[in-house]
């Protein structure tokens, strides 16, 4: 083909035909352009097609994450739920008396409100990797990524409130445990071997007389409960990011 063309400007040349060899010239030159433009457009296609098939496998590892994290997530709310039930169980104990009539039930259900804390965070380890090695920019879905801000933020705010409530469990709650009760009948359930019979038993009704001991389950209560209303709204974002996942992948596919 070059050969070809090289023939025809030698040709006009030698025929001095000037005006007729610039035009052809003039269309050679337009002609390298157009294939450089169509060559550089099939690059781009070809880069745009292999940043497609990143993303998308990037997209279904975000999703697969986000589904342990929904069961994770699922896990959570559950315990602070059982939390929140056995704390009003306790602070409600003389009217719930019936209800937990047995000692060790009303040991365990004690221990529980008194002792027992969660602390995990959801941990969403595919968004972290994308950020820490600089891929984040692949997902171009900008409502997407969005998304995964708000759910960081969130998250973040989240682990204030279960660190507030684990510094309120150190510092006053456990201080119960040490001073105003006698702990060693809650390990019981724990530890079936431990002999608690010369253990003296626990007046709940004394107890949770004390004003401090119920102003102390009550602040306990409402910290858990912000904890829960915060799981809950994870826990939808976390819903709404797979199926905005699921779409996006079912578009580029």
């Amino acid at each position: 083909m070059i050969k070809f063309f090289r023939k025809i400007r030698q040709k006009l040349l030698s025929e001095n035909k000037f005006s007729k060899y610039l035009i052809y010239a003039i269309g050679e030159i337009i002609l390298v352009v157009i294939g450089i433009l169509i060559a550089l457009q099939i690059n781009n296609w070809n880069e745009n097609l292999k940043q497609d098939k990143e993303e998308i496998t990037i997209l279904e590892n975000l999703k697969k994450n986000l589904i342990l994290a929904k069961n994770q997530s699922d896990s959570l709310i559950s315990y602070e739920k059982r939390l929140i039930k056995d704390i009003i169980t306790v602070i409600n104990y003389e009217s719930n008396n019936l209800l937990i009539n047995k000692d060790s039930t009303r040991a365990v259900t004690f221990k529980n409100a008194l002792w027992n804390l969660d602390s995990h965070l959801l941990v969403v380890n595919a968004y972290e990797d994308l950020k820490n090695t600089n891929k984040l920019e692949l997902i171009k879905n900008q409502g997407l990524k969005e998304k995964f801000t708000s759910l960081e933020i969130n998250l973040i705010e989240l682990k204030i409130m279960l660190d507030d409530r684990l510094n309120f469990q150190q510092i006053r709650m456990d201080n119960i445990a040490e001073n105003d009760i006698n702990f060693i009948p809650f390990l019981k359930s724990s530890f079936p071997t431990i002999d608690i019979s010369n253990e003296k038993s626990n007046d709940y009704s004394k107890i949770l007389s004390n004003q401090r001991i119920r102003n102390l389950l009550g602040i306990k209560l409402f910290m858990t409960k912000d904890i829960l209303i915060s799981k809950e709204n994870l826990d939808r974002e976390i819903k709404d990011l797979i199926s905005l996942i699921e779409m996006e992948v079912k578009e580029k596919k």
